[in-house]
């Protein structure tokens, strides 16, 4: 198919158009095919069968191109016509140029088409070859906003990995990130590395195992791995290998990328802090090696975090077998005692001592002494619970308390004098049980005695006077 238009004209020079099998040729190369008149005149219009962007091209043919173009795009139709002119009248026999002119269409912005402008010199007619432009154009935007995603990420990224590093640096905590499969340190900081005591380049990509004595990779990684499960795990103590630091280390296992990766935190006891931290390091000693037991449950009593003492009292074998049980399973009177906790610590927000006993899980139980205090500056208030174990202090109360000579004088007179006069003999007896507990617990110093019990030294005279007290403490 040549520019000069040879296969285009037959006998009466007319287009042959209408031949089968050049329509179907022409169709096949391109999605539309226009055959335009110099003054923009559409005469023919052909379009890809299998193209249906343009089945509008079928009214075409009569109509002007100014009535199909945006006015730019005419204005460029009209520049590439006159350059083909220019060029056919030099002696060109193959005049063609390249054109991207926009279409328009109702309800948009239009649509591009790149046309293929072929002079045909015996009709002056122009065979125009296009190809739509808007598949190109759907697949430069998608990479386009594959582009600006890609940036998007990627400064974000940045964003998050300039968060990270500025709190790794800026935080006065000691934390190491390492890998679960290999036990390598990944990365760490500065305050890490102070308390191993190696330079935090030499560390990266180390065993954090090795960092300490006696701790070999397998046996140490199943250690934190045992310790994890649970949200309060206790605390692992290692000696750093270098420093010869006793150090403690919080640590939590997480998932990032299919790899298993631990985020530990390392708290060296001996060294003081500020801003509070030596107080929650001795706090936190406290709870895990004070003789008393500690729990925490939340507003229901649900046991959310408890000390070895706890356990110990209770007979439990682990922190697991009591976290998320009810604190009434461990008292003497179940729900009952929980009721009275709770809502007296509720109301006025501690309860001082309250006296109970406390039920193992091999049906023993033991006389204890709580204080309850309600933790409610959050959003879900916790009771905090201070457990004494009572059984000696019990004893030494019975053996002082009513069950003596006293009480049984007491008891006798049940039957065969009045309340008012039962009652008037019930409190003498308490007031020589305190005046002789005030005299024992000063070792004999009525000053103190009288002190403690509120009374003046005169007062305290009378009534040792009255008691028969007087004497037996002179001797």
């Amino acid at each position: 198919m040549s520019n000069d238009g040879t296969l285009f004209q037959g006998s009466g020079a007319r287009p042959l158009f209408g031949s089968d099998l050049l329509s179907a040729v022409v169709a096949t190369v391109s999605d539309i095919a226009l055959l335009v008149e110099p003054s923009g005149r559409i005469r023919s219009a052909m379009a890809n069968p299998d193209n249906r962007s343009f089945g509008e091209a079928a009214g075409w043919p009569g109509r002007n191109l100014s009535d199909l173009l945006l006015p730019e795009s005419l204005e460029r139709f009209r520049r590439r016509h006159a350059e083909m002119v220019a060029g056919a009248e030099a002696g060109d026999k193959a005049v063609y140029r390249w054109a991207e002119l926009m279409h328009a269409s109702d309800g948009t912005e239009g649509f591009p088409v790149r046309y293929s402008m072929h002079w045909m010199a015996q009709d002056e007619l122009i065979l125009m070859l296009g190809q739509d432009q808007r598949p190109v154009i759907e697949i430069q935007q998608q990479l386009l906003n594959a582009q600006i995603a890609l940036e998007r990420d990627y400064e974000a990224q940045r964003e998050m990995d300039t968060r990270y590093r500025l709190l790794m640096g800026f935080t006065r905590d000691a934390i190491v990130l390492f890998s679960m499969a290999t036990g390598r340190i990944i990365d760490l900081n500065n305050n890490a590395a102070a308390l191993v005591g190696a330079a935090r380049a030499d560390l990266m990509g180390s065993p954090f195992a090795e960092q300490f004595e006696d701790r070999r990779t397998a046996e140490f990684l199943s250690a934190l791995s045992n310790a994890l499960p649970s949200d309060l795990p206790s605390p692992m103590q290692a000696v750093a290998a270098r420093t010869q630091r006793r150090l403690v280390l919080h640590s939590k296992v997480f998932r990032a990328a299919g790899e298993r990766l631990v985020l530990c935190r390392i708290e060296d006891p001996g060294q003081a802090g500020t801003d509070g931290s030596e107080l929650s390091v001795n706090l936190r000693q406290l709870f895990y090696e004070g003789v008393d037991g500690i729990v925490f449950t939340n507003k229901d009593g649900i046991i959310e975090a408890a000390s070895e003492a706890f356990l110990n009292l209770t007979d439990a074998p682990s922190l697991s077998s009591v976290r998320g049980r009810s604190m009434a399973d461990f008292l003497a009177r179940g729900a009952v005692d929980l009721k009275v906790l709770l809502e007296t610590a509720r109301r006025s927000g501690h309860l001082r001592v309250y006296a109970t006993r406390l039920a193992t899980d091999f049906d023993a139980q033991v006389s204890v002494e709580i204080s309850a205090t309600w933790l409610n500056d959050r959003a879900d208030p916790i009771l905090a619970l201070v457990i004494r174990d009572a059984s000696t202090s019990a004893s030494l109360r019975s053996d002082m308390s009513l069950g003596g000579d006293s009480a049984r004088g007491v008891m006798e007179l049940v039957g065969s004098t009045t309340l008012k006069d039962i009652v008037a003999e019930t409190t003498n007896v308490v007031e020589k049980i305190c005046i002789e507990t005030a005299i024992e617990l000063t070792r004999n110093n009525r000053v103190a005695a009288a002190e403690m019990l509120g009374l003046s030294r005169q007062s305290l005279y009378v009534k040792l006077r009255k008691y028969g007290l007087l004497s037996r403490n002179e001797e």
